[in-house]
């Protein structure tokens, strides 16, 4: 094999197995601690309605514009900020958000769930929202929509590249694990 040749396959091998580290590592930093979060290990917040708005936001990442969607809501003798994010393309207008607004204005109380290991923070991941009335608005269907796609992406994405890492660094290896001889184990006989 000619040595140019094999130094552009070792380099990007190289960047494969990195590419496979990370999407593995940002699944499980970012996305399995939300994803694996259960009912029990949250905590309610109760009280009266201080402030609820939605509103948005255009933002840009690396030249492509969208607008970002946000509920901020304060109860009354709480000094967390309850925030919801989503971004929503183009589109001005969320209507999840904005019913959740216009509920809790009406109802004029309010009961977030937060992780209980977040509730000395001033801005605690939100997983559920209900009225006083208990009727949910928001609920952990909603925060693990999107995650229960992304996260097996990032494992798959993950596995694939340090895969291909180590069938390129120990192709025999791999064939043997697959059930194939390597080429190099072949007999003929004549």
């Amino acid at each position: 094999m000619d040595s140019k040749k094999k130094w552009w396959k070792d380099y990007y091998a190289g960047k494969l197995l990195w590419f496979g580290i990370a999407c593995i590592g940002c699944a499980f930093y970012f996305f399995a601690p939300t994803l694996f979060t259960t009912e029990k290990s949250l905590i309610e917040k109760r009280g009266k309605v201080e402030n609820v708005k939605a509103f948005y936001t255009r933002v840009s990442s690396r030249g492509h514009k969208s607008v970002k969607s946000e509920l901020i809501l304060n109860l009354e003798n709480d000094q967390r900020n309850y925030k919801l994010a989503k971004n929503i393309e183009q589109s001005w207008n969320n209507e999840k958000y904005e019913l959740i607004e216009k509920e809790l204005k009406k109802s004029g109380k309010a009961v977030v769930w937060i992780k209980e290991s977040e509730k000395s923070e001033m801005e605690p991941e939100v997983f559920q929202i209900a009225t006083g009335e208990n009727n949910i608005l928001y609920d952990m269907d909603d925060v693990k929509s999107e995650l229960k796609f992304l996260f097996p992406f990032l494992i798959i994405m993950g596995l694939l590249g340090i895969g291909l890492y180590l069938n390129h660094k120990y192709p025999n290896r791999i064939k043997s694990l697959m059930g194939k001889k390597p080429a190099h184990n072949n007999v003929y006989k004549t």
